[in-house]
């Protein structure tokens, strides 16, 4: 079998628990896979860690909260949709039952698993009173890992077609969110003292679409980084005139956006703030001599300031002097003519210090070996600032 399997009824057919049970199974299944390959997995709404709304102290005086995870959807890796229709107390007892040694400074995940219960039905007639279940609750359960374990679950990928609804394993969690826990709090039965969103160097992950191709079917494409209430907006909008414009700013609830960045169908860029590195406002330039080691001067008007925040851009060119060939002194402390050959001729591009030598090799008669010596050279430079 290459494909799903769907139950075909017929009329007169008797139908067993089996039949019900495949149509059921299917219909599942065309869920998980359309999760599973169409979206990515995590928090899709809801699932937030809640303090009470009121802090407490212990007798001590120490202040503690309640903490409680928010009604919600999310989908886990395996497809599988989890839903929390009331909030769930998150309670200390499990909290030091599942983590063996507690530090009030740290961070620890919170999970959400799937967990099937099954249910006991009504009575069913003909069955001498005997409860049969008839149902199965697709429940979540609240746990908790040590500090770094959230790694290895935002780690793991969606499971492939091939494998059905999957096996599920321990790994198979969705993040919601990390707690503090105070130990000593309450005679030392412990207590939790903060909820946060982001922890140990991750975020909570939240669900996606897997797409190449994204259609607004009304003419507006627009990215919120949120749901609701104040948020960034990216929309790309056609208007009437057969035009178009791609935006980014704020916006709150409904309003219109306020863009700080607009591009549009011409190219027409507008922007509110600066952009870094500034263009091209005007260019300055200097040339002249320079000798090996020293540092070439800026343009009239330019300073290191301007350099170092990037206000301008340098561009900068070395050619070394043109010689002819002389009498030297070589290396070996002999005298004869030489012809000159340039070693290096460069110029350090963060310092602007001058590079420039010249290699003069000749020998002091005709049967006499070839020798050498080494010695720094001028050379001509030109340097260009461009920018602001």
């Amino acid at each position: 079998m290459s494909g799903p399997l769907r139950p075909k009824f017929s009329e007169g057919q008797i139908l067993g628990a089996a039949d019900l049970n495949a149509q059921v199974e299917y219909e599942r299944l065309g869920s998980v896979l359309h999760e599973r390959t169409e979206h990515m997995w995590g928090v899709a709404q809801g699932l937030a860690l809640t303090p009470g709304p009121n802090p407490n102290k212990d007798a001590a005086g120490i202040p503690y909260i309640d903490v409680s995870l928010s009604p919600g959807r999310a989908v886990d890796q395996l497809g599988r949709s989890l839903v929390v229709t009331a909030a769930i107390p998150l309670e200390p007892k499990t909290f030091r039952d599942q983590i063996a040694t507690q530090d009030k400074n740290k961070l620890y995940p919170v999970y959400v698993q799937s967990a099937l219960v099954d249910k006991v039905g009504d009575t069913q007639p003909g069955k001498c009173g005997v409860s049969l279940v008839t149902r199965q609750e697709e429940s979540v359960q609240v746990s908790f890992g040590n500090p770094g374990s959230e790694i290895g679950v935002l780690d793991r990928e969606q499971v492939t077609v091939d494998q059905g609804f999957g096996q599920q394993t321990s790994d198979d969690k969705v993040l919601v969110g990390w707690v503090q826990f105070d130990p000593t709090i309450s005679n030392n039965e412990g207590r939790f003292t903060a909820v946060a969103t982001q922890g140990n160097g991750v975020s909570i992950r939240y669900v996606g679409v897997v797409a190449s191709d994204v259609v607004a079917g009304g003419g507006t494409l627009t990215l919120h980084t949120r749901p609701s209430g104040q948020r960034f907006m990216v929309s790309i909008t056609e208007n009437p005139q057969g035009g178009c414009l791609l935006a980014f700013g704020k916006q709150t609830g409904s309003d219109p956006i306020v863009p700080t960045f607009t591009v549009d169908d011409k190219g027409n860029v507008t922007y509110a703030g600066a952009l870094t590195p500034s263009p091209i406002a005007k260019t300055l330039a200097e040339s002249g001599f320079a000798f090996d080691g020293v540092t070439l001067p800026l343009p009239a008007g330019v300073t290191q300031k301007d350099v170092d925040d990037k206000k301008v851009r340098l561009h900068m060119l070395v050619t070394p002097v043109y010689l002819t060939p002389t009498t030297v002194t070589f290396s070996d402390g002999t005298t004869g003519r030489a012809a000159p050959f340039v070693e290096t001729c460069s110029v350090d591009p963060d310092t602007r210090v001058v590079s420039c030598s010249v290699r003069w090799v000749g020998r002091t008669d005709t049967t006499a070996p070839f020798v050498d010596v080494l010695q720094p050279n001028a050379c001509r430079y030109l340097i260009v600032a461009s920018g602001g």
